[in-house]
């Protein structure tokens, strides 16, 4: 879907200035900025039931919790993020524990309430407005002679005939084709109104026959609640919303100067098995076009989250009309604009994320601006300009189909913060053996030099080389190559969906069905091969707004503002235009790729302990398991591919390799016979190339499982 126009500056609150925050300063150098890492608040569901094995905590949203501390806890100054677990606080219910929080209360979803006197509308949805009273006619063998339309007040009775010379009704079109009506009803009476038309042919026959009810918009006015009083996102308010302020703003959590974590903190990271979604702004839809489907009432849990000190509450949206395809009579030629608030429009923009880059998918835009690299000043100083109706967090998920794949993004964010280099693809370093150099040496002067390039351009100038999708913005990034891992690779095209992607890789796919509560959707295999930053929507369908094109972030803004120092964090804000939309946003916030400082990684993994070998058996053929724990620590982090060969007695080899970079590499040889000897040769192999080689274990194969201790026995008695 394309980009629906955008229509900004409808809300009359004094503070919405329509500038970004803080002042960007052209001319200057950029400064790069690192949060300390307790400027980042944890959530996770301690409702959570599920628990994986090998979980140290009592189930898997606490455990994804607390890893992300120990992974991002200095080791100098102790200072870690802050964990927060959320519980259902109604009784006898478990509302975090769903896809989408579901509210009680679903009756606002126009935003407004009847205030007029008389007889209000049975429903809210399709209120018409009286203003915009619009009906087409296309028929050949019209007799626009017999044209009769009257108004008729439902308050006093009187009721009038409109002409073509009246001042309330405009005509337009051609006799034989399509002809527009358009009355102002408001002209004629104040409050709802009857319309009647009656149009024959030439041949006397009836053309068009409708009596249609309209209402005066000065008898509506902004509802927070809708008609019941309750709030369609009170649920969201009450489990998550109301706990996390109260915790930011409890003065027994401020820091020793005071200062309340409300203040102090940057990001919020949300972890697998927090809900994707709940109700926007007041349980009002919006959405991007004119069309019914394309609107909903969910957001993503993150955005609310990322607004949660917007001053929603003081914003009073006018009641606007607002045309929505279909409807009531629609088949007979009516249009309807119904009667709503300017809440159903996008909020994008400066005017609503105020922290976004100017230039923020300009390529979009008629005059398809080339980005300009300004000197924007950090989050940290920016949000304090911003003005007390737009502190924002950057607010993004961990999450994954597993606690495996949640935590491995952690691993991988971990690893790009410190190594996240081009010489990190093989094809990079297969190129740099011919030239018998074994790293790109000019790397900070690349940088400055690439300073007016954006997506796929700054790529290739950095050495990283030139990505396939996605409007030249450079995506995929970091995808693998077939051979990764396993020999050269010179001349190969990368294929994430069979290999996957490096530490610090990125994709997204902006489809209708890319939503989170699909377990089909492109987010889910996009985790399942090792992405590090990726996006979706929170719903697809089921209630959300449609995606649109600008949805998601803009690569070319996010990767500029990545490689020059700043977090993720703060180039997800950056590079993304909506608030209150649905869009779900992947990634560790703390995730850093400063290429004035990263490193080529030089030391090849190694264990932290013997491997661990099990064995199943079917149809009388056995498949080894064999994985390894590495050691390493958040401040030498290390991941690596396991290479196991498994020789038999007659020298017949059955090789195997892990599919992923990991913490803990994992592969299975399959096709081994049953009570049979083999030599169990392994080998560690890094995202640099960097090798290690286990000693070779000599095992029979059955049925029998091998623990570590029982290995490491094996390994003590061959020194």
């Amino acid at each position: 879907m394309s980009l629906a126009s955008v229509t900004v500056g409808i809300l009359t609150v004094a503070a919405i200035a329509g500038a970004p925050a803080g002042h960007a300063r052209a001319g200057e150098t950029l400064q790069p900025y690192a949060a300390p890492p307790d400027r980042v608040l944890v959530i996770y569901n301690a409702d959570w039931k599920k628990r994986s094995e090998g979980t140290a905590a009592g189930q898997d949203s606490q455990e994804i919790a607390e890893y992300y501390a120990a992974m991002h806890t200095d080791p100098k100054t102790g200072k870690k993020p802050y964990l927060l677990g959320l519980s259902c606080r109604h009784w006898g219910q478990k509302h975090l524990n769903d896809w989408a929080i579901r509210e009680e209360s679903t009756d606002n979803r126009n935003g407004i309430i009847f205030t007029g006197k008389g007889k209000a509308p049975s429903s809210l949805d399709w209120v018409r407005d009286s203003r915009k009273v619009e009906i087409s006619i296309s028929d050949a063998d019209a007799d626009w002679k017999t044209l009769h339309i009257s108004c008729r007040s439902e308050k006093t009775g009187e009721e009038r005939i409109i002409t073509p010379l009246s001042t309330a009704m405009q005509i337009t079109g051609n006799a034989g084709k399509e002809k527009s009506i358009k009355i102002d009803a408001t002209k004629l009476f104040p409050g709802t109104v009857t319309v009647t038309l009656n149009l024959k042919n030439r041949s006397g026959a009836t053309v068009s026959d409708l009596k249609l009810r309209y209402y005066d918009a000065r008898d509506f006015a902004f509802s927070p609640t809708g008609p019941d009083g309750i709030r369609d996102d009170k649920i969201l308010e009450d489990d998550v919303l109301e706990p996390v302020r109260r915790f930011l703003e409890d003065p027994r959590n401020a820091l020793t100067d005071g200062t309340l974590l409300k203040d102090h903190l940057l990001y919020i990271v949300v972890v697998h098995g927090m809900p994707y979604s709940a109700n926007g702004i007041f349980g009002i839809d919006h959405g991007p076009t004119a069309n019914r489907n394309d609107h909903g009432s969910l957001a993503s849990l993150e955005q609310r989250l990322q607004t949660i000190y917007y001053g929603w509450n003081a914003f009073r949206p006018p009641i606007i009309p607002f045309y929505m395809a279909g409807g009531p009579d629609a088949d007979k030629g009516v249009k309807n604009n119904i009667i709503t608030t300017g809440l159903r429009y996008q909020l994008t923009g400066n005017r609503w994320n105020p922290y976004s880059h100017p230039d923020t998918y300009s390529f979009l835009r008629k005059s398809n601006k080339t980005p300009e690299f300004i000197a924007i000043p950090p989050l940290s100083e920016r949000r304090k300009k911003a003005g007390k109706y737009f502190f924002a967090y950057g607010v993004s998920r961990i999450d994954g189909s597993t606690a495996d794949e949640a935590k491995r993004i952690i691993d991988y964010s971990v690893y790009a913060t410190r190594h996240l280099r081009p010489e990190m693809d093989c094809r990079v370093r297969e190129s740099l053996k011919s030239t018998s150099t074994k790293s790109i040496t000019d790397l900070p002067m690349r940088l400055k030099n690439a300073a007016t390039s954006w997506g796929n351009r700054e790529l290739e100038q950095l050495g990283f080389g030139k990505a396939t999708e996605y409007n030249d913005e450079g995506l995929p990034f970091l995808a693998r190559s077939p051979s990764d891992g396993q020999g050269t690779c010179i001349g190969e095209k990368t294929d994430w969906r069979a290999v996957g992607f490096y530490p610090g890789g990125m994709e997204r796919h902006v489809k209708s069905e890319n939503g989170l509560n699909y377990k089909s959707a492109a987010i889910w295999q996009h985790l399942a091969k090792g992405v590090t930053v990726s996006a979706a929507g929170a719903p697809a369908y089921s209630g959300g707004p449609h995606i649109t094109n600008a949805t998601f972030w803009d690569n070319r803004i996010l990767l500029k503002y990545l490689f020059n120092g700043r977090d993720l964090g703060e180039c997800f804000l950056l590079s993304t235009m909506y608030v209150n939309w649905s869009t779900s946003l992947t990634g560790d916030p703390l995730m850093r790729a400063h290429l004035r400082e990263t490193a080529i990684d030089q030391t090849p993994p190694r264990p932290a302990g013997a491997p661990r070998v099990t064995f199943t058996t079917e149809f009388g053929a056995a498949t080894a398991h064999v994985e390894v724990d590495l050691a390493d620590s958040a401040d030498n982090p290390e991941l690596a591919l396991l290479k196991v060969t498994a020789r038999d007695a007659h020298g017949v080899e059955t090789i195997s390799m892990s599919h992923l970079y990991s913490r803990r590499p994992k592969a299975d040889v399959a096709g081994l016979k049953t009570g049979a000897p083999y030599i169990f040769m392994m080998e560690l192999v890094d995202p640099y190339g960097n090798g290690t080689s286990l000693e070779p274990l000599s095992l029979t194969v059955d049925s029998a499982n091998y623990p570590r201790s029982i290995l490491k026995k094996l390994l003590e008695k061959r020194k």
